[in-house]
């Protein structure tokens, strides 16, 4: 009895043994079977992705459905675009009107003198205009020239809107002196000769009437100032004779006519004489090289010139010639075609 019923024992445990056996391996065959599904499902979406690219842009709204997605505005974190840079103001001019001189003088009744004005930072348009304090003195029109009439100082005022410059002209020549003023004619020339002659001072500042056959050298000069640019001359009386030709004046003349500039920017001078005696000739050119000596200067300083563009206008376009008892000395950039119309006079 006790055998058979160990036997059943063992019986029945062999049995429980050999069911969870089973269980095992098919658990384990399941599981095996449900990797190798889903190996097969990622090899085929692999290969399938491998072939067919998706292009389209992920839904990251897909990626959490309970959270929204929200794109930050980045618009105005954007630099500025370079291209529409607020445009540079110009620098405003501040307005001014000056002149080219403000003092200056006139040593012959009806020569003249025109002024520059620089007008800046002011309407286009604006319209400029001239004033003469003493029109018994000096006059001046609507270009800004200045002419001489009578002995005596002289205010010019010019306008141009609100703006205002002042200039001072100093007419300086002898009572006796013609006052007509407006022209420079030959006898503005040598209208003075009447008080010539009666000493070697007189006879230097003025020109006597030529002789029948003599060259007119007052006609000459005249001549010269209508074909050739030479601006700002006024005729020597005999102190500026002896200021800048030592020695001229000490010499008897038949004629004399010498024209000088009185502007800082002396561009040219003609001076003209017919000496008594030929003896003389070469003591007048000796004066008026050193005339020219003096303006051009001997290197070591600026000399009466003074300015590089008139200096250089001394040294290289100055002339001395003579033709028989007859001198001239002209500075100017048309001197050689000065010094040719002089020799077509003998």
């Amino acid at each position: 009895m006790k055998r058979r019923t160990y036997a059943m024992i063992i019986s029945l445990a062999l049995s429980a043994s050999l069911l969870v056996a089973c269980g095992s391996n098919k658990e384990n065959n399941s599981s095996q079977s449900t990797e190798s599904g889903i190996a097969s499902s990622q090899d085929v979406t692999s290969q399938g992705s491998s072939s067919t690219p998706d292009m389209s842009t992920p839904d990251v709204s897909t990626s959490n459905p309970d959270e929204s997605v929200s794109v930050p505005d980045v618009s105005q974190e954007q630099p500025a675009d370079s291209s529409e840079e607020k445009p540079v103001e110009e620098p405003q001019v501040k307005a001014s009107l000056t002149l080219d001189t403000t003092d200056f003088s006139l040593f012959q009744a009806g020569s003249s003198h025109t002024l520059k004005p620089t007008v800046q930072g002011v309407a286009d348009g604006t319209k400029v205009t001239f004033q003469s304090g003493n029109e018994a003195v000096a006059t001046v029109d609507e270009t800004g020239k200045v002419t001489a009439v009578a002995p005596g100082t002289a205010k010019i005022t010019v306008t141009a809107g609100d703006l205002k410059a002042t200039c001072i002209v100093r007419c300086k020549f002898e009572v006796e002196t013609p006052s007509e003023g407006g022209n420079t004619d030959s006898s503005t020339g040598s209208g003075s000769s009447s008080s010539s002659g009666s000493s070697s001072s007189g006879s230097g500042s003025s020109s006597s009437t030529p002789s029948d056959g003599q060259v007119n050298l007052a006609d000459f000069y005249n001549s010269v100032i209508s074909s050739y640019e030479m601006p700002n001359l006024s005729k020597a009386d005999s102190t500026i004779m002896d200021n800048n030709y030592a020695g001229l004046s000490a010499i008897a003349m038949e004629q004399t006519e010498v024209y000088v500039n009185f502007m800082s920017m002396n561009n040219g001078e003609i001076a003209l004489v017919q000496v008594k005696d030929a003896g003389d000739v070469d003591k007048v050119k000796a004066i008026f090289q050193a005339r020219i000596d003096y303006m051009v200067g001997d290197g070591n300083g600026p000399g009466g010139a003074w300015y590089p563009e008139p200096t250089q206008i001394w040294e290289e376009n100055s002339r001395v010639v003579s033709n028989g008892n007859y001198v001239m000395m002209v500075v100017g950039t048309d001197c050689d075609a000065i010094v040719n119309d002089f020799n077509a006079l003998f």
